[in-house]
C-alpha cells in the first residue's frame, strides 16, 4: 500500500475515534457501510445504519462517559490489501477511564477490520474484535 493511502487509513481511524469519544453518531455512522458485521469472541452482529443506529451509538456513548471514560486511541498497527479497494486494517484500541469512586483504568483491544477504498472514502465493512469488550470492561470492575 502507498505511504499515502496508509496514511489515508490512520487519519480516517484517528477521525472515527475522536468522534467515538465525542459522542458524534453522525461520523461513526458515516465510518461504516450502510450495512456492516461486527464480531467479537462472544457475539456476531449485522447493523444496518440508519437513525435507530444512530441513536444506539449516542446511548453507548453516554454509557461509556458515566463509566468514566476519559480517553479513547486507536492505533493501526498494520494494513495489508485483499483484494482491489479493499484492505485489512489491524488496529489497537486503547480506553481510560477514570471514573468518580474509583481508580483510573486502561484497557486494550485489537480490532480487524476489513475496509473498502472506493466510492468516496474509506468505509468499514467488518469489525471483528479479537477481546470481548464486555469481559474487559468487567474485569476492570467498570461492568
Amino acid at each position: 500500500m502507498s505511504p499515502a493511502a496508509d496514511e489515508r487509513i490512520r487519519d480516517f481511524f484517528e477521525v472515527y475515534a475522536a468522534a467515538a469519544l465525542a459522542g458524534d453518531a453522525e461520523t461513526v455512522s458515516g465510518s461504516y457501510f450502510s450495512t456492516y458485521i461486527e464480531a467479537a469472541p462472544s457475539t456476531i452482529e449485522a447493523f444496518k445504519v440508519d437513525d435507530e443506529y444512530r441513536r444506539a451509538v449516542e446511548t453507548k456513548a453516554g454509557a461509556m462517559r458515566g463509566l468514566g471514560l476519559a480517553a479513547l486511541e486507536i492505533k493501526v498497527t498494520g494494513t495489508k490489501p485483499l483484494a482491489p479497494y479493499h484492505l485489512l486494517v489491524e488496529a489497537e484500541w486503547r480506553l481510560c477511564f477514570a471514573p468518580k469512586r474509583a481508580d483510573a483504568a486502561e484497557t486494550r483491544f485489537r480490532v480487524s477490520y476489513v475496509v473498502r477504498l472506493k466510492d468516496g472514502g474509506p468505509v468499514i465493512l467488518l469489525a471483528l474484535s479479537h477481546e470481548d469488550e464486555e469481559k474487559a470492561l468487567r474485569d476492570l470492575g467498570l461492568a
